[in-house]
């Protein structure tokens, strides 16, 4: 009997090992690097790196946003990066300048010193110095040479961006399809039409001369962290080089789109399938909402005390005259002439706040990730965009039918009252919220679980090289085939040549030639 007991045992395992050694991805140390200055861009990484942690990897998170609490296997490398957008941000709460092609190389320029900043600080060096990894993910923003950190510690590279595909994150080959997929900034058409594409084919122009741009900006970067004479990829190839590509976007927020199967869309990563308890003041707040409360905030970059100050007035009448209780994201610990039905907070769990039941509206400033929340969770907005992208996503909201839109420019009392009233006072706002958070939330596994497997899969498989898609490999000339239809058009030329040649020499020999007319005297 003791001896079929040590056999069993030893059967077991023996089982369990070959499962783990096939698994290859348990217990993977993941090094995680996000160099940004904009906490909301971290936020779902920091969820799917915990969730890593639970399932049994050693996380290293380098970034300026440490974990408020501790967690298991999770451990933080704090590396502080100055506010490089601060006096952008505050620019534009005083309605000044936001054309983006005039404020993008201030961006780019920043992202890219303090992505500079942050691997040549010294907590970073002590990693490369002292320590290796199973899978670099990295944080993209406007700074593709972060795809060579794999290399320093001899391992894949995954890249994470916190918004949806552009051509300027596309170095991985993945199909355009300019004829029949909008640019983002042309908004959610589908179908196109004739207009539509020229203009699309046009913003699309644009996108690959901004592309161009970021390269020569960023190549010298890459060239000075990671040397070809000391052996590393040139920029190029280690751009190509990256196993995996992860999108916080879905396709019932957008359009559908091809994806290479090393690309994958897992839009609301940061948002919580089940809600985190709300500090007891928070709670305490929403749950005495007889007429429900109202959330406001102008994301993480943005600062409300920085509002010009008749925009500020303008919001601040409209509010206090509600019967709603307001939460708004401030942050300074006071705010002049805050009224009594409304609170204040320097930073909220906006996702935990969006899923309280008596929350009745969103005023935002239409920013991706909180756009993704207040439809997840079924809210209507009033927004209000500020830059970049927030006027395309808030032009979104008010052509599917869920919310209001108040321009900066447009901003008084009046037409702030006026939108949040006819979004409260027509129940439609929020049946179609509900109908948008059903398709958005039906999906086979959650964004969550999805960029599990493959960050798992991309350990197990060795960087999965198999995934590697061979159009990345092609020049413009051959990706577009013309150096294909270059060849067939000279071929063609040629036999048409010979063939005419050949023609006029068999008529020479059948027909003969015509005796030239006499002429008569």
């Amino acid at each position: 009997m003791g001896s079929s007991t040590r056999l069993l045992t030893l059967l077991f395992l023996v089982t369990t090992t070959s499962v783990i050694l096939l698994n290859g991805a348990d217990s993977a140390r993941i090094l995680c690097v996000f160099p940004t200055a904009s906490k909301s861009h971290v936020l779902g990484m920091q969820a799917l790196m915990k969730n890593l942690a639970k399932r049994g990897h050693e996380i290293t998170m380098v970034s300026a946003f440490p974990l408020s609490k501790p967690v298991q296997n999770y451990r933080d490398v704090n590396v502080p990066i100055e506010a490089a957008f601060g006096p952008l941000m505050a620019n534009f709460m005083q309605g000044k300048d936001r054309n983006m092609l005039k404020v993008m190389p201030v961006i780019v320029a920043a992202s890219l010193d303090y992505t500079n900043t942050t691997l040549n600080s010294p907590q970073f060096r002590k990693l490369v110095d002292e320590e290796r990894f199973d899978l670099a993910v990295v944080g993209w923003f406007m700074n593709d040479y972060v795809a060579g950190i794999g290399q320093l510690f001899k391992c894949p590279t995954a890249l994470y961006f916190s918004a949806g595909f552009s051509s300027m994150v596309n170095f991985f080959g993945n199909p355009a399809e300019v004829a029949a997929v909008p640019h983002m900034m042309l908004g959610n058409k589908n179908p196109m039409g004739f207009l539509d594409r020229v203009q699309n084919t046009l913003i699309y122009g644009v996108d690959v001369a901004i592309t161009q741009y970021l390269r020569y900006k960023t190549k010298p970067y890459y060239d000075y962290n990671f040397p070809e004479e000391q052996g590393f990829l040139p920029y190029d190839e280690a751009k190509r080089q990256v196993s995996l590509v992860i999108f916080n976007s879905y396709f019932t927020q957008a359009v559908p789109r091809p994806y290479l199967p090393n690309v994958i869309e897992v839009g609301g990563l940061q948002i919580k399938p089940k809600p985190d308890p709300l500090p007891a003041d928070i709670q305490a707040w929403l749950d005495g909402a007889e007429h429900g409360a109202i959330f406001l905030s102008f994301g993480s970059n943005l600062k409300s005390s920085n509002l010009r100050q008749d925009k500020f007035d303008a919001i601040l009448a409209a509010l206090s005259k509600l019967k709603q209780r307001i939460i708004w994201k401030w942050d300074t610990d006071v705010m002049p002439g805050k009224p009594a039905n409304v609170m204040i907070g320097q930073w909220l769990p906006q996702d935990d706040i969006l899923a309280h039941k008596n929350l009745v509206l969103f005023v935002t400033h239409c920013g991706l990730g909180s756009v993704t929340e207040s439809m997840y969770h079924g809210v209507p907005i009033v927004g209000i965009p500020m830059f970049g992208d927030q006027e395309h996503n808030a032009a979104q909201v008010l052509k599917e039918g869920w919310g209001e839109v108040v321009t900066f420019e447009d901003l008084t009392e009046e037409t702030l009252s006026r939108a949040i009233r006819g979004v409260l006072g027509n129940e439609q706002y929020r049946q179609t919220v509900q109908k948008m958070a059903d398709l958005y939330r039906d999906r086979p596994q959650t964004g969550l679980d999805l960029s599990t497997f493959w960050l798992e899969y991309v350990v197990r498989h060795k960087g999965a090289p198999h995934l590697h898609y061979q159009g990345a490999d092609l020049n413009f000339l051959q990706r577009n085939l013309i150096d294909v239809f270059a060849a067939i058009g000279v071929v063609l030329y040629v036999v048409f040549k010979i063939l005419g040649l050949m023609f006029r020499t068999v008529k020479r020999v059948v027909c003969g030639q015509k005796k030239p007319k006499q002429k008569r005297n």
